[in-house]
């Protein structure tokens, strides 16, 4: 599907064949005036058609978003405009912020930056909240690749366009001004934007100069309720009656805190020649988070905790049983065998509502300030005479970021709770109302915590592009290579300080010395978190305040009560690594064009692109001796990649496509790390965590195909593309509980699986009704449709499963109108439920085939998310040439995130996604 767009003072964009730093400046428009002199206001069915033209003329499988206006993408974010696309899936962070893209329910995707490879930190892909979408003119989806494509994606690509001076026809001074209100937080926040841009004939040539920059600042609260893994009632301390599913915790964690984004970049073109441009661009962006989870979370598994009126519902399934209540482990003997640990097979039923007694409510906070910084340059040469063409581009980023979480837990103990298990599929849990808002009777609990993490990367990048055309029916030759250096180094400290260490016991006792009024902290270490969506139908309440742990005052208060250094704690040697990675990649590529009779051509390009990659990875670890020693891994690897297009251009607005590619995907830095990360968790309820990588991970491998039908029509246009895609090597990442000195772990490590496979059908529509008279002849519709069937093969514990991320069905309609300067759309997106999480490792009662209840294996339990849609709605008016205003609202029906955990009557977490309003004004001299 092609957004619906409408772009200001922009010339028509230039259909991409590879998101190349090669960028030719755009040909008009033939329906703009050509005298250079004046802003036209296009609107979005002249932006359809140019999406369109974008989507026609490409030689593999595209999809484009275009900027609305300057400095502004159809939605607030670029993930939220990428939803439209067909076969694009998304989901909401922790910000309340769309991100998380797949393409075709997977997230390996190579991202490039006006045809430059980018990235976050340490990661292999880019965290698209690090470019706010006003920065962005243009967004390309790539689902099929080509040979001149940069490697990486076994996904596909996405190429994010940032606007360049010789994309204006005349000077421009844009101003975009917006306030958001987000309406469950009841907060407003503002939002800047601001485009200057230049060209002028000069002694030595054409020059450009273009100036972009914006900020953003917001509120954010995201509604958190979480019943986590269940346990046998029977089970101590709770001692219940037998036969129920008891939440081990429920949790009411609302993420709060602020996001902070700013951005700019420059550009310079320099057309010295006819034949000849030069240019450079530079670009900066900064974003800040400080959402950290604050949770009012009572603990039924906990001395003295009894549970009575317990209703319990019909959903019952036969289950193992140990003695803790809990799934059992499988033990590795002395003898080399395997045994699961005692238990008994029993027959245990969900609850829909119980009450709890004396039982511990642990209000906690984990302050979380992420801050994140990108910085590139970039410059080349453009060369283009008499069918010959050759672009050198090279570039140098540096991303880094710093991750400061600290967290503090109080509690008490509250005489009766009533638990609703149900509730809007979540979680409510109903008390005395003071109680959440008072701190009388708070005591310091379990632990405090400080994790730092510290994660820089760099990339230097040359390539080399030629081009030759040639005539006949091989149309050009085209063949580069490319030179990639890049490094990687991530440090970590993940400090535990039991409450034991200052003389509180971890349970609570009610002695003195352990209440929060007695510790000698500052008032303010405790303070009204926010609202959450369980308690008391949304309540308030007070817990360890977010800010306290956010300044040093605050955290050295905790340090001098902890007996540590004033100071954030040391790096772990054995918590990072340092990665080295070289790669040399070089490709041949021909395009061709037959006409086989009037107007029916067939065209295409077919190519081979071959890497040569170099990685070291070097940490440290402990031998058994306890000493800390290094340890490295290196790898060698040679890829080919072959890829093939072939286009059936027919009369009257038909054609036919066909696209085979191979990709790869080489593991990330952090899945191949060796050591150990150990984070140990003070409540005793509770399993400690623990990641590990894995060097022996092998780069994945795909072969796509795709095949397309499409037909471009006055007003429209509509298109099915089928897709086929194997798998090699997948990686995932699967948990178990395993004993590290001495104390039980949940050990999360990545894996490759042996085999997958991805198949579906996309098909996407819009048509502008012109057979309707006058200003009805404005409204539009839109839509598209996408099936994806998914399959893990193999003998993998998954085999048989969906692969991880997939949504079977995923679909958006809309109602667009475009007429007389009044431009507005309703659009709604829906998603089928995939799944987020492997569980299977952990504690969780999960249903036994009876024909296995003796073998030795853990049943897979994995954590749903419920089919969901979400509607949004934008309206504009352009007053005149230079002002326009617009209203619109995200997600304005609150539809909510909501989990289950393995069976759908097993609730597990509801997130109160944000519904935020705007208002904009954009400016334009």
């Amino acid at each position: 599907m092609i957004p619906f767009t409408h772009a200001y003072g922009q010339t028509t964009p230039p259909a991409p064949q590879t998101p190349d730093a090669d960028q030719s400046t755009p040909a008009a428009d033939p329906d703009e005036p050509q005298d250079g002199n004046a802003i036209v206001v296009t609107g979005i069915r002249s932006s359809l058609t140019r999406a369109a033209e974008v989507k026609r003329d490409a030689v593999q499988v595209v999809d484009s978003i275009v900027a609305t206006d300057i400095g502004k993408l159809p939605d607030p974010t670029t993930a939220a405009a990428l939803q439209r696309v067909p076969g694009i899936q998304v989901q909401t962070d922790r910000n309340n912020e769309l991100s998380g893209v797949s393409i075709r329910g997977l997230t390996d995707i190579n991202t490039t930056l006006n045809g430059r490879e980018v990235f976050t930190t340490t990661g292999r892909g880019f965290d698209l909240k690090d470019v706010p979408a006003e920065a962005l003119g243009r967004v390309d989806v790539f689902k099929s690749q080509t040979a001149d494509l940069i490697e990486g994606g076994v996904a596909g690509a996405i190429d994010l366009k940032l606007n360049r001076p010789f994309d204006f026809t005349k000077p421009i001074l844009a101003v975009n001004l917006r306030q958001n209100y987000a309406a469950r937080l009841h907060k407003s926040s503002p939002q800047i934007g601001v485009l200057a841009s230049a060209r002028a004939d000069t002694g030595i040539g054409e020059i450009g100069v273009l100036v972009n920059g914006s900020w953003s600042r917001a509120d954010s609260q995201r509604g958190q309720l979480n019943m986590s893994d269940r346990r046998a009632s029977s089970a101590a301390p709770l001692n219940g009656p037998a036969g129920f599913l008891i939440p081990q915790v429920i949790n009411n964690m609302p993420n709060v805190g602020t996001v902070t984004r700013g951005e700019m970049n420059a550009a310079i073109q320099w057309q010295a020649t006819p034949s000849l441009q030069v240019y450079a661009d530079g670009l900066y962006t900064y974003f800040q988070t400080t959402a950290g989870f604050a949770g009012f979370n009572p603990q039924p598994f906990n001395n003295g905790t009894t549970i009575t009126d317990i209703v319990g519902s019909t959903d019952c399934f036969q289950a193992r049983v140990n003695a803790n209540g809990t799934n059992p482990q499988i033990v590795n003997n002395a003898d080399g065998t395997r045994s699961l640990q005692p238990y008994t097979v029993q027959s245990m039923c969900n609850i829909k509502s119980a009450t709890l007694h004396n039982v511990i409510v642990n209000q906690n906070s984990s302050s979380d300030r992420l801050t994140q910084k990108n910085k590139m340059i970039a410059g080349g040469l453009k060369f283009d005479r008499g069918g010959t063409k050759a672009t050198l581009d090279v570039g140098y980023q540096t991303s880094w970021s710093y991750d400061e979480n600290v967290n503090a837990e109080v509690g008490q103990r509250v005489g009766t709770i009533y638990l609703n298990t149900d509730v809007d599929d979540g979680a409510s849990i109903t008390l005395d109302p003071s109680i959440p808002m008072s701190s009388a009777n708070l005591s310091i609990r379990n632990a405090f915590n400080q994790n730092y993490t510290l994660a820089t990367g760099s990339l230097f990048q040359a390539r080399l592009d030629g081009e030759q055309e040639i005539g006949g029916f091989l149309r050009k030759i085209q063949a580069g290579i490319r030179y990639a250096d890049r490094e990687a180094v991530n440090r970590n400290v993940q400090q535990t300080n039991p409450t034991s260490g200052i003389g509180c016991n971890n349970v609570e006792t009610g002695r003195p010395s352990c209440l929060v009024s007695s510790l000698g902290l500052s008032p303010d270490f405790i303070a009204t978190i926010g609202n959450s969506l369980g308690i008391n139908g949304g309540q308030a309440f007070v817990g360890v305040n977010p800010d306290f742990l956010l300044s040093e005052s605050g955290r050295n208060q905790l340090r001098a009560l902890f007996h540590l250094p004033l100071r954030a704690p040391d790096f772990d040697p054995t918590h990072q690594f340092d990665a080295s990675e070289r790669t040399v990649a070089g490709y041949v590529q021909a395009s061709y064009q037959l006409g086989i009779s009037g107007d029916v051509t067939l065209d295409g390009v077919i190519g081979v692109r071959g890497i040569k990659t170099d990685r070291t990875i070097s940490t440290y670890t402990k031998n058994s001796a306890g000493a800390i020693v290094p340890v490295s891994a290196t790898t060698s690897d040679f890829d080919l990649l072959p890829s093939a297009t072939a286009r059936l251009k027919l009369p009257d607005g038909f054609q036919l496509r066909f696209n085979y590619a191979r990709t790869m995907r080489r593991p990330g830095f952090e899945s191949l790390n060796p050591t150990q990360s150990l984070t140990y968790v003070g409540n005793i309820f509770l399993l400690n965590t623990a990641s590990a990588g894995n060097p022996n991970l092998k780069s994945q491998k795909s072969d796509s195909f795709d095949a397309t039908a499409e037909y471009y029509f006055r007003g429209g246009l509509l298109a099915v593309n089928g897709y086929y895609r194997t798998i090699r090597n997948r990686v995932v990442n699967s948990s178990t509980q395993t004993v590290i000195d001495g104390s039980n772990f949940l050990l999360t490590t990545p894996r490759n699986v042996g085999e997958a496979t991805l198949r579906g059908v996309e098909a996407s529509a819009q048509y502008f009704l012109d057979f309707l008279p006058g200003v009805l002849s404005g409204f539009g519709v839109q839509g598209a449709f996408t099936y994806a069937d998914s399959e893990i093969g193999g003998n993998d514990p998954l085999a048989g499963y969906a692969l991880q991320g997939v949504s079977k069905y995923n679909y958006t309609l809309g109602a667009l109108y475009d007429k007389h300067g009044l431009s507005g759309r309703l659009i709604y997106t829906f998603r089928s439920k995939y799944y987020t999480g492997d569980n299977s490792g952990a504690v969780s009662l999960r249903p036994i085939d009876a024909a296995r209840v003796n073998e030795v294996f853990i049943p897979t339990q994995l954590i749903y998310v419920r089919p969901a849609g979400r509607l949004d709605f934008s309206i504009g008016y352009d007053v005149n040439s230079a002002f326009h205003i617009d209203v619109g609202g995200t997600n304005i029906t609150r539809t909510k995130t909501k989990q289950y955990l393995g069976q759908t009557y097993l609730n597990q977490l509801v997130y109160g996604d944000e519904t935020t309003y705007s208002i904009g004004l954009r400016v334009r001299f």
